[in-house]
């Protein structure tokens, strides 16, 4: 077992950079946090992906107390607006530091504890923050409608590379999945993708019994399709192949506007999804929201559901801005004051009874701060309505009859 703590105590360190690498196998590339600029992978430096030399020169700039040039700006800016960032989160988060520092607090070549992969672009929805390179729905609908460039808008489908990399990555995994204390799988969407069916089936090859896995899922997928993996899951976890498993749900706010914004998802059926999930309670369970633009003013109304759901078990919390992703889908962009009365209501409907959950209310604090401190960013936002005209072109919606808070904006700049 690991120390339980992030040793290193300088003003700008993270543990992200230490002990956390993402695998985009759906691209080729790998980063030390979502956040950050990434490194292209190929046959020659796969297997070297947690210490490629970007990620081990953050390391080095973090000792000596300095942010990480164009890698870690997000979180500065929060913090410079007095808010808690991704990296402060990241410092209360136990028993994930890697080996190499228990003797050495200066490492920066070590192996990672925390893995997080994207395999492929398989999905079945098209969110308006996500692109073809994670969305199979949104290349179709590139690959129909064609390339689109208007402004700072542009929409084009990305190559792939996880059909040159997957091989590379199950023969790590032989090897190296021992190590590793928490594994997270992204999509595309996992529960639709054969190569997260194969994760399943190496899991129980080659078992790791201290490792936690983490699902994040859309849950638009059929109850059955749904239940039929719980079951694995549920063989798993009594065979102790894993030390526990999270399904983290993605959702962002509630109503029509999240069925527009997460297109084409059914809210009925999602939530017909989480109650069965709710009922297993050997399953972690966690929601996990992107705060865009257009979620911010109905996000009340999805807290005012989990709190409801939360009267049955407990169920985690987890948030994020727009970033990385469409600039002119970032809620700065609009400026703070547009969206001041929503986060006095959205902070009341937090609850700040645990450790977790004032955690979560300073998280939330520190994006509403950073939000508060813009100004409205005209040329961003004449994009992002280029964007939506376009979406509602291809996709024949209608955001003005959703978002018409978003009409008097549209009437300023336009």
């Amino acid at each position: 077992m690991t120390s339980k703590l992030f040793p290193i105590q300088t003003a700008t360190a993270c543990p992200l950079k230490w002990s956390w690498s993402t695998l985009y196998l759906n691209h080729g590339t790998t980063g030390s946090c979502h956040r950050t600029s990434y490194t292209k992978l190929n046959s020659d430096n796969f297997f070297d992906f947690h210490n490629t030399e970007m990620k081990m020169q953050d390391r080095r700039d973090m000792l000596e107390g300095r942010w990480p040039e164009n890698n870690c700006l997000y979180c500065r800016s929060v913090e410079d607006a007095g808010g808690s960032s991704d990296r402060i989160r990241q410092l209360s988060v136990p028993y994930v530091v890697p080996p190499e520092l228990e003797n050495d607090h200066h490492a920066v070549n070590i192996s990672p504890t925390v893995l997080e992969v994207y395999f492929s672009n398989t999905c079945n929805l098209g969110c308006l923050y996500c692109s073809s390179s994670l969305s199979s729905v949104i290349a179709s609908e590139n690959h129909v409608h064609g390339d689109f460039k208007q402004g700072g808008v542009w929409l084009k489908n990305k190559s792939s590379h996880f059909k040159d990399l997957v091989p590379y990555f199950w023969e790590w995994f032989a090897e190296k999945f021992s190590t590793i204390s928490r594994f997270h799988v992204l999509g595309g969407e996992p529960l639709y993708q054969k190569e997260f069916e194969k994760l399943l089936d190496m899991i129980d090859q080659y078992p790791n019994p201290d490792c936690e896995l983490n699902i994040v899922t859309n849950l638009a997928i059929s109850n059955e399709r749904l239940r039929n993996f719980v079951a694995k899951f549920k063989l798993l976890l009594s065979q102790r192949k894993l030390k526990r498993i999270d399904i983290t749900c993605s959702i962002d706010c509630w109503g029509p506007q999240q069925e527009y914004v997460r297109w084409p998802l059914d809210l009925s059926k999602w939530e017909e999804n989480f109650q069965y999930l709710i009922s297993q309670k050997y399953l972690y369970l966690n929601i996990n929201q992107t705060i865009s633009a257009l979620t911010i003013k109905t996000m009340p109304a999805l807290l005012e559901k989990l709190a409801e759901w939360r009267k049955g078990r407990k169920i985690g919390h987890w948030f994020s801005e727009v970033d990385p992703g469409p600039e002119y889908l970032k809620p700065t962009i609009l400026g703070g004051e547009i969206f001041q009365e929503d986060f006095v209501e959205i902070l009341s409907l937090m609850p700040v009874d645990t450790e977790e959950n004032i955690n979560s209310y300073n998280y939330m604090q520190g994006i509403a701060k950073h939000i508060d401190l813009q100004s409205p960013q005209t040329k961003k936002i004449q994009d992002m309505i280029t964007y939506l005209n376009e979406k509602d072109r291809r996709r024949g919606t209608d955001w003005r009859s959703l978002f018409p808070w978003l009409i008097e904006v549209e009437s300023h700049v336009v």
